[in-house]
């Protein structure tokens, strides 16, 4: 079968897309997908059939936070001696794969070519209407996000959101993603009333069409407890993460990444209530957790280290406080 020509890109993509670990991780049922695509890969009796399930299990260990093991992976897959041929559509998706591991790794400047030539080759080969170049239309806008060109991304949001309730639906997983994704956008410009409104209706979306223990929905309930905390809100907000909390450490799907942002943002509701104890050991827990998960050079990691050391420095312990601002700060200068 010569299915890497140029003029059978859609035959191809039908091919990677149509498999149970798409399902799977739709469900938020990521160590299940993994287990699927790693017995699919021992099973593989070709290449195009290795492929896929390399693909499948570089996006499977993403969502559970095994970011190294993915990034190598993706890295052999689209620049190694066995990369997969660049004008399928296969390509594409792991482009956009690489992609989110480089801007979720905070590697902005590499993150970026990439993105858009993730976009540019969906489009190429499926038009300006698919769910998949709406998928890539809102994964460059939350690095406009992350970067501050929040106008960009605004634009970018709006239009995979469009796109998303015409394709989608309105009340569908992709319709949810964009909306909890311009609520996260808000939130940055510091404009919690959209922030909070955006979020709600993510939330209440996610609610009505995915089981109560999916990941996506503590994902949501914590972006929103976040909001009321940058709103001063905390009493609505610590309820609502340790709900996520107590969801995330019973639950076999559970994001460690995600895990370590709740107990940053519960260090945080202390840290403003000046529950000074209690705050250190949320920030503690949390500087754990993003070190095991994405090391101690991401943007996660220093953020917490300085909401930490600033706590220090307005209790009693000026010196060592002093000590971890300046190495968050250095650690800022070196991501940017």
């Amino acid at each position: 079968m010569h299915i890497f020509r140029p003029v059978l890109p859609l035959l191809f993509a039908i091919a990677c897309h149509a498999n149970g670990v798409d399902d799977l991780l739709r469900q938020g049922n990521y160590q299940q997908a993994t287990q699927l695509a790693e017995a699919a890969l021992a099973s593989a009796t070709d290449q195009p059939a290795r492929w896929q399930a390399q693909r499948d299990l570089a996006r499977s260990w993403l969502q559970k936070d095994h970011y190294q093991e993915a990034g190598v992976l993706l890295q052999s897959l689209l620049y190694g001696p066995q990369a997969v041929p660049a004008d399928t559509l296969l390509y594409a998706d792991l482009l956009d794969a690489w992609f989110q591991f480089l801007r979720e790794s905070s590697r902005f400047k590499e993150a970026e070519p990439v993105g858009t030539q993730a976009l540019a080759l969906r489009t190429q080969l499926l038009g300006t209407q698919h769910l998949l170049v709406a998928e890539s239309m809102n994964n460059l806008a939350l690095l406009r996000q992350y970067t501050g060109n929040y106008g960009e991304a605004i634009r970018l949001h709006e239009q995979a959101l469009a796109m998303r309730k015409t394709l989608a639906g309105e009340n569908s997983k992709e319709v949810a993603e964009s909306l909890h994704n311009l609520g996260t956008l808000y939130n940055r410009k510091r404009d919690w009333v959209s922030a909070e409104r955006y979020l709600e209706q993510a939330l209440a979306i996610k609610q009505q069409i995915m089981p109560a223990d999916h990941p996506s929905i503590r994902v949501s309930k914590a972006r929103l407890a976040g909001s009321y905390i940058d709103s001063k809100q905390y009493p609505r907000a610590i309820p609502l993460l340790e709900e996520v909390l107590s969801g995330e450490q019973n639950n076999l799907n559970s994001d460690r990444v995600h895990k370590a942002i709740v107990l940053r943002e519960l260090g945080d509701a202390h840290h403003y209530l000046h529950h000074v104890d209690v705050a250190e050991g949320y920030y503690r827990q949390a500087l754990d957790a993003f070190a095991s998960s994405v090391g101690t050079q991401h943007y996660a990691y220093a953020v917490t280290l300085n909401s930490l050391g600033w706590l220090y420095k307005k209790n009693g312990k000026q010196e060592q406080g002093a000590s971890m601002i300046a190495e968050s700060e250095r650690l800022f200068d070196a991501i940017k």
